[in-house]
């Protein structure tokens, strides 16, 4: 994962100046808060999550249409009923 430097914010700042903190990740779509030098929060906007989320939710769609296809090229026809399946 790469991080531009202009995003990296350090947690004692973000503790201390947490509506710069706020207003930096709203101009730059997300920020990554750094505790000692590791990332450890990050902050988004809420359109970048939106869209994060949408993506997200593509992808979930297509696996399970990628299933669905296996599923049914392999489908031999045979059914079982609910009390077969319990008992």
């Amino acid at each position: 994962m790469q991080i531009a430097m202009n995003s990296i914010i350090p947690i004692t700042e973000a503790t201390k100046h947490f509506k710069n903190v706020c207003d930096k990740t709203k101009e730059l779509g997300t920020a990554f808060i750094f505790k000692n030098n590791r990332p450890d929060i990050v902050m988004m906007d809420i359109d970048r999550y939106q869209q994060l989320i949408s993506v997200l939710d593509s992808i979930e769609h297509l696996e399970i249409a990628s299933i669905i296809n296996k599923r049914k090229s392999t489908d031999d026809g045979k059914r079982f009923s609910l009390d077969e399946v319990l008992n």
